[in-house]
């Protein structure tokens, strides 16, 4: 049976972080380097905020596998047709922005995850390698063991990033599914009526208090378990180190 590995789930098992580069603009080249360079494990992408199609995500899904890289994204939206076009396409990793109530964290949770974690949708793109037994290396039409294994290798993410989100927040961390979850401060100041105040005391206090509640009920930061460096960010402290160099 072919089953993509998540290695950030792997090296979280044993108490490392994954390392990957993470871009908000289609890039097959940038993935293709690091890939060559080695020491990476995965590619982030910023669905939410990036350029990205179907088809530039489809492409660094491929160069990602031949170099035995996974992909996670920040999804546009929780629904479960967005979702879902980013799952076909072979990414490993579901993001899921702007998370407010319980009812939202299990959306979440049903469209990344096939049953009975969830209710992901079965399809034909390459993210089940077109549904064909010969390729899977599954006789007949069984999917059972496949699509478990597959959730084992699913890493699902929740961003928690409003006022709101503080407030349901217990609700929120009853649902099961999440290997992680992110905060967003500067959607956070702004729900705070606090604008482009992502350092005031207030939003960072309210952070620190959704962090120890995280934690108290056994769940983890994003920031546990993986490390991203953004080729924007390599991009100008290389052209800045240049620059003071030659200039």
């Amino acid at each position: 049976m072919k089953i993509r590995t998540n290695k950030i789930i792997e090296k979280n098992k044993k108490g490392k972080k994954g390392v990957g580069l993470g871009l908000v603009y289609p890039s097959a080249e940038a993935i293709e380097i690091i890939g060559m360079l080695g020491g990476f494990d995965f590619v982030q992408l910023d669905g939410e905020h990036g350029l990205f199609s179907p088809e530039s995500i489809d492409e660094m899904c491929r160069v990602a596998d031949g170099f035995g890289l996974n992909v996670i994204a920040r999804v546009p939206d929780i629904s479960a047709s967005t979702i879902n076009s980013y799952l076909d396409r072979g990414v490993t990793g579901i993001w899921g922005p702007h998370i407010e109530t319980a009812e939202e964290a299990q959306a979440l949770v049903d469209a990344s995850l096939y049953g009975p974690d969830g209710q992901r949708s079965w399809g034909g793109g390459r993210g089940n390698y077109y549904n064909h037994p010969v390729l899977i290396e599954i006789p007949g039409n069984e999917r059972t063991q496949y699509m478990q294994q597959t959730n084992d290798n699913t890493l699902v993410l929740c961003q928690l990033e409003s006022a709101r989100a503080f407030k349901n927040l217990d609700s929120i961390l009853e649902v099961k599914g999440f290997d992680g979850y992110v905060f967003g401060p500067m959607d956070l100041a702004s729900s705070m009526d606090l604008p482009g105040q992502p350092s005031h005391p207030d939003v960072v206090s309210t952070e620190r208090q959704m962090a120890d509640r995280i934690y108290a009920s056994g769940g983890k930061l994003h920031s546990d378990l993986i490390a991203v460096i953004e080729l924007r960010h390599l991009i100008v402290g290389g052209a800045q180190q240049f620059l003071a160099d030659n200039v």
